[in-house]
């Protein structure tokens, strides 16, 4: 009886655990994900007049060779007039495009670089101002 309820008990944790080690196998295989390649990538600044004066924002869009989940998150720029921002695996995006939305910044960057795991992957020297 003992023996039985020991081999429940084995079979109960293990079936347990299967989700948890899954998840954990997702997680490790988002986090080493290698870097897609970028076809397409532009900035502008939408001043258009709406309803409720929302401010002007500063829009990043990407367009990757990838159909996983990439988000874009704020990052140390190296130098003046600079804004970087990393791409990292995870978020909500439609598969092949990254978005990035924020406050537009004061001043407005003159370059925005797109880095991935430490290395430059593109590179906006033109941010449009749509008013």
């Amino acid at each position: 009886m003992a023996q039985a309820f020991d081999r429940l008990v084995r079979r109960c944790i293990a079936i347990c655990l299967v989700p948890v080690v899954l998840s954990g196998c997702q997680y490790f295989s988002r986090a080493t994900a290698p870097c897609p390649e970028v076809m397409d990538a532009e900035a502008w600044v939408n001043r258009m007049p709406s309803i409720g004066a929302s401010p002007a924002k500063l829009i990043v869009s990407l367009t990757v060779s990838d159909e996983r989940a990439w988000m874009m998150k704020p990052a140390e720029a190296e130098g003046p007039g600079e804004m970087s921002l990393d791409l990292v695996p995870g978020g909500n995006s439609v598969p092949g495009t990254v978005a990035y939305r924020q406050r537009q910044p004061a001043p407005l960057p003159e370059t925005i670089r797109i880095m991935c795991r430490g290395g430059e992957i593109a590179r906006i020297d033109e941010i449009l101002i749509v008013q």
